[in-house]
């Protein structure tokens, strides 16, 4: 498949758009590089992959994740996605704390949605957070066998001051820094369909004026 270039003129070989634009999507840029359209591509890795990682650094690696739970539909994903390298193991991530297993992959709270109150997780997941967060103890879970159950709803007339999910937890303690990562993570996603595009079919070109347009 060949392009043209809106620069020169000049052709474009555009080697296995499919492939290019699937490898765009899985790292952006690593689909040019591959055509041989070398510094395009390395141009747009050093520019979208730092933009990526500081969101992640500035949201403590919190801010990406999948979850579609009443009350926390992460609708900033649907950006994030743009970036196959962070929608894979966030829907992997959700897929496993969600369904039988109840725990995240190796365990690891990295891109893993946060919990919602009375939300049942396996008991090695929950030691693993009571290890790791310093927000989270063991008087936050509950036995639920087989599970352990996260910050259940209290006893009538009690009244519970604790943040009610983990979300509430993140925010609280990152404050704005939250959501700056989320707007640095979904800006990244956006920019990168755009990579895709050029990807699969080349430099996008502008609109060519009307003939109207062109008379002084």
């Amino acid at each position: 498949m060949v392009a043209i270039s809106p620069d020169d003129g000049s052709t474009i070989d555009l080697k296995s758009p499919a492939l290019a634009a699937f490898l765009s999507w899985l790292v952006p840029g690593l689909g040019q590089i591959v055509q041989g359209r070398r510094f395009k591509g390395l141009l747009i890795m050093t520019a979208l992959v730092p933009m990526f990682l500081a969101g992640l650094w500035l949201g403590d690696g919190r801010v990406v994740y999948a979850s579609w739970k009443p009350g926390d539909k992460r609708w900033a994903f649907i950006c994030q996605a743009g970036i196959g390298a962070a929608a894979i193991p966030a829907m992997i991530q959700s897929w496993r704390l969600e369904g039988p297993a109840k725990q995240p992959a190796f365990l690891s709270t990295f891109m893993a949605p946060p919990l919602s109150r009375g939300q049942p997780v396996s008991q090695a997941y929950a030691a693993a957070l009571v290890k790791t967060d310093p927000d989270i103890d063991a008087d936050d879970f509950r036995p639920l066998p087989p599970w352990q159950q996260f910050r259940p709803p209290p006893p009538p007339g009690m009244l519970d001051r604790r943040p009610a999910d983990q979300v509430s937890i993140w925010h609280k303690r990152l404050g704005r820094f939250f959501e700056i990562g989320t707007l640095y993570t979904m800006l990244a996603g956006m920019l990168n369909v755009l990579v895709i595009y050029d990807a699969w079919s080349g430099p996008m070109h502008p609109t060519p004026r009307d003939e109207k347009d062109k008379q002084p």
